[in-house]
């Protein structure tokens, strides 16, 4: 079968009803920025943005759209399954990735001659390095090791399908969709994006399932946490007649 079926379609509405929930809870929470806790809040709100805008885009069968909000929310989970296990460390990551970022910026505007912006990047990069563990170097973020820290490897197996075949410009997913000068291949394309859509949806689940029971634990909002858990087997369950 390359639909969806009213079980995954039930199940899809469900997790959407519980990180709806869950948001509103979140804004109760109050902390510092650095606390882990406090993270895991911020990337919620982008997780559960996304879900909400892929969403949109699937219900409105815009497939490219949808499937590089997909991407994007695949990473606010990874992050979120290594904050949870990292805690202080991964707010250094983070930290390490925006010097990174910053250091890339500088770069930019100092060969277009930008010599303010320049300064305000160096002064920004000198306080990032200030609250780093000493020696730390800039690096950006690395989903793959991300993933296995958070150990959710699932999700970067579909973060790494999604960038090949939809979300960046390849020749991939450039050329999917393709058919012959007579015709030939259509009907092949016709059942292989029923069967993206109907799977696709079935990542952004799994995606703000797992970051939501995650992020519910953190907060310590057990209630969600035991909502997520039931979900999640019942999304293992349905999960068995997945192509």
């Amino acid at each position: 079968m390359t639909v969806s079926t009213s079980e995954e379609f039930e199940v899809y509405d469900e997790i959407s009803r519980l990180a709806g929930s869950l948001w509103e809870e979140s804004l109760k929470v109050e902390g510092l920025g650095r606390n882990p806790k406090m993270f895991s809040i911020m990337l919620f709100k982008r997780l559960w943005s996304n879900h909400r805008g892929y969403t949109l885009m699937h219900n409105n069968n815009f497939f490219l759209e949808a499937d590089i909000i997909l991407r994007s929310g695949l990473e606010a989970a990874i992050c979120i399954a290594a904050n949870f296990q990292l805690r202080d460390d991964f707010v250094d990551l983070m930290k390490s990735d925006a010097a990174h970022t910053i250091l890339g910026q500088i770069k930019v505007h100092r060969e277009a001659g930008a010599t303010d912006l320049v300064k305000d990047g160096e002064a920004t990069l000198r306080s990032l390095k200030a609250n780093l563990p000493e020696g730390t170097k800039p690096k950006r973020l690395n989903w793959k090791t991300l993933a296995h820290q958070g150990k959710v490897p699932q999700l970067y197996d579909f973060h790494r399908m999604l960038s090949g075949v939809s979300s960046h410009v390849t020749g991939m997913s450039v050329l999917k969709g393709t058919i012959g000068v007579d015709g030939s291949g259509e009907d092949a394309q016709d059942e292989l994006r029923k069967l993206s859509k109907r799977m696709h949806l079935m990542m952004m689940a799994v995606a703000t399932l797992q970051g939501s029971m995650l992020h519910a634990a953190i907060i310590n909002k057990e209630a969600h946490s035991k909502d997520a858990i039931s979900l999640l087997d019942k999304l293992n369950i349905i999960s068995m007649d997945w192509p």
